[in-house]
């Protein structure tokens, strides 16, 4: 089978882009054929079933001057699209982003007489919300609803998500499909990480991997480490990703907490998953996700994790293989306890592996995939 995939945001370093990486891992295993269309990010693909087409230049230039990377297709994408596509003749279009407006490979695949399907991976209403409260929050619901009932299935990463979708007036089937997670050989040692980001081997180091901006609630997270400080002199939050740094490391100093917090910047995928073993917690305080798959990654790495309540918890870092933080006020207690050596939380993190291995391994999503994209081919 040919699946011909998009994405605004590939291969920007955030959940889309891992998720699609492992789609395509999982899919070529299986002898199936595929290729990515985004706008044009970098000089070279990411990959080589990656193709890049022509970006908006407006978009491009005000993302640039406001701190923002995302970009969307050109006036010429839609031409590019054609040809790869006539080239390709694939059997599935499968695009990854919802976006306030239709863009050139929403269009194309709607054309198309082809399968059709949409993954919903972000909580857009949500994101319209931060950015154009009640009015964006309104026009990203029509707007999924509207792109949902134009395809012949919808995927989304966790039941919480397809709720919401059918609370939106979904028709179309929605079918769950989390994001596999692989598993990482060779993680680094406390000594080689601490070394990597000139901390003291004595030091304590919470984890943070995600992008660096608003909708991550990375202010929560200083709170918590500024609460931190005032008990423990040697527990510093590490922050790994992209975005808004600038402009949060402000904030950092005006909180008074930029001593005790490192940004990291971004590295590649794999260095990154090797990171999570050597730290001692990984702290999580976003309430926008629809999956979390860094927090999935930390589990398969054995470390323990302590994440803000929010939709996804159940499904995603249930009770007994997390600290689910109910309350923010009491995010700095729970993260002070599970830095303590106790058997219990030895227990938590064998309980959290096991359930990653069982629910989010990239073999059985993938199965999955393949699964859906037969039915509706014979459909």
């Amino acid at each position: 089978m040919k699946i011909l995939i998009s994405s605004l945001t590939y291969s920007l370093p955030n959940g889309v882009t891992v998720s699609i990486d492992s789609s395509i891992d999982g899919l070529i295993k299986k002898n199936h054929q595929v290729i990515v269309i985004s706008p044009k990010y970098k000089k070279t693909n990411h990959r080589p079933e990656h193709y890049q087409v022509s970006p908006s230049l407006a978009v491009k230039t005000i993302g640039s001057l406001i701190g923002k990377d995302e970009r969307t297709f050109g006036l010429t994408a839609f031409y590019e699209i054609d040809k790869i596509a006539r080239k390709f003749k694939p059997d599935v279009y499968w695009l990854h982003t919802v976006s306030w407006a239709a863009n050139a490979f929403e269009k194309y695949m709607l054309k198309s007489d082809k399968i059709k399907i949409l993954h919903y991976h972000t909580l857009v209403e949500e994101y319209g919300r931060l950015y154009g409260k009640k009015l964006g929050a309104d026009l990203m619901r029509r707007r999924s609803k509207i792109i949902s009932n134009k395809v012949d299935a919808v995927i989304t990463p966790s039941s919480v998500i397809k709720e919401k979708l059918n609370q939106y007036g979904v028709k179309k089937p929605i079918h769950v499909i989390p994001t596999g997670i692989a598993q990482t050989k060779n993680y680094f040692s406390k000594e080689q990480l601490c070394q990597k980001f000139n901390l003291d081997l004595n030091s304590k180091i919470l984890l943070y991997v995600g992008r660096v901006c608003k909708e991550k609630n990375i202010e929560s997270l200083f709170k918590l480490i500024k609460e931190i400080k005032k008990k423990q002199d040697n527990i510093f939050l590490v922050i790994v990703g992209p975005g808004e740094i600038n402009k949060f490391k402000e904030t950092a100093q005006t909180m008074k907490v930029l001593d005790r917090v490192v940004f990291a910047g971004s590295f590649p995928l794999e260095e990154t998953r090797r990171m999570y073993q050597a730290s001692d917690a990984f702290v999580f305080a976003s309430k926008t996700e629809t999956q979390g798959i860094v927090i999935g990654e930390a589990m398969m790495a054995e470390t323990p994790v302590v994440a803000l309540d929010s939709s996804i918890q159940p499904e995603i870092y249930p009770e007994q293989t997390a600290v689910v933080v109910r309350d923010e006020v009491n995010f700095p207690e729970a993260v002070l306890n599970i830095l303590k050596d106790s058997s219990e939380k030895d227990k938590m993190v064998e309980r959290a592996k096991e359930f990653v291995m069982n629910n989010f391994s990239q073999e059985a999503t993938t199965e999955k995939q393949i699964k859906l994209f037969s039915s509706l081919y014979k459909n």
